[in-house]
This record gives C-alpha cells, structure tokens and sequence, in this order.
C-alpha cells in the first residue's frame, strides 16, 4: 500500500491499520465466523504510533491523536478477551521487521501504558512456557462461555 510501518508510521498508516482490522473482523462474521482472532488490537496500532512519534522525536496534534484513540476505543467492547504480551527482550525478532531494540521497547511500553492508563481489561502474556498455557487455557476457556451464552 505504500504506508509507513514500524517506526515510521503516521496519523494516516494508524488509521488504514484500525479500519482494515474493523472491515476484516466484519468480513469474517458475515461469512459466519462466531470466534474472530485479532492478531493486533486496535490499541496496539495506537502504541506503534505513539513509539513512532516518540522514536522520532515528533508529536502529533491533539486532534489527531484523539481522533485516533477514539478510533480505536471504539472497538473495545466487541473484545471478549485481550491479551498483552511482555515484551522478553532474549527472543529475537523476525529479520523481515524494520525495526531496532529501542523502537521494540518504545512500543511496548507504549502498548502498556495504554491498557494501564485506560485501565482496560487485559491478560499479560510473557513468554515462559507457564505463562502462555495458562494464556491458551484462558482463550479457550473464553471460547467456551461466548459459545454458551
């Protein structure tokens, strides 16, 4: 598409990541899916964003950023179950990625800092072995109560 990704993302390439994930998640119930899997939630293009922003040393304007967060908040009350991982620095990243450690850390701390500040319902997912089977068990268990109600 030609936007901007990882830490040179804009108000812009934000806003295509929020509203494709909407008309994806649409596209998948209306083709009959009970259970979509999001991979990234609207926040999380919010926290790229912000640690873009941050990374360069920018800002963006006030309206931009609360239309955005708008955007964006107005997807969490489909979620059932939000999950959060922690960032575990030892695990490599994908070679395919343009992005350095310190852009990695940004984002993470940005991805926190809002579920925290909004207080928003999350699990956090580290990525001990313990920790991600009790991750697995949680969706399922999840699964199984949306199917039931």
């Amino acid at each position: 598409m030609g936007l901007s990704k990882m830490q040179h993302h804009t108000a812009r390439s934000t806003e295509w990541i929020l509203t494709q994930g909407v008309a994806d998640e649409i596209a998948a119930i209306a083709q009959g899916a009970e259970v979509v899997l999001l991979d990234r939630a609207a926040h999380d293009a919010l926290a790229y964003f912000y640690a873009a922003l941050e990374y360069r040393g920018e800002t963006a304007p006030r309206t931009e950023r609360e239309r955005l967060f708008t955007l964006a908040a107005t997807q969490l009350p489909k979620c059932h179950l939000l999950l959060a991982t922690v960032l575990d620095e030892s695990v490599p990243v994908d070679s395919g990625h343009d992005y350095d450690p310190r852009y990695r850390r940004l984002v993470d701390h940005h991805v926190h800092q809002l579920l925290d500040r909004d207080d928003i319902p999350h699990l956090r997912v580290h990525s001990d072995p313990d920790s991600q089977a009790h991750i697995v068990d949680e969706a399922v268990r999840s699964c199984l109560t949306e199917a039931l109600v």
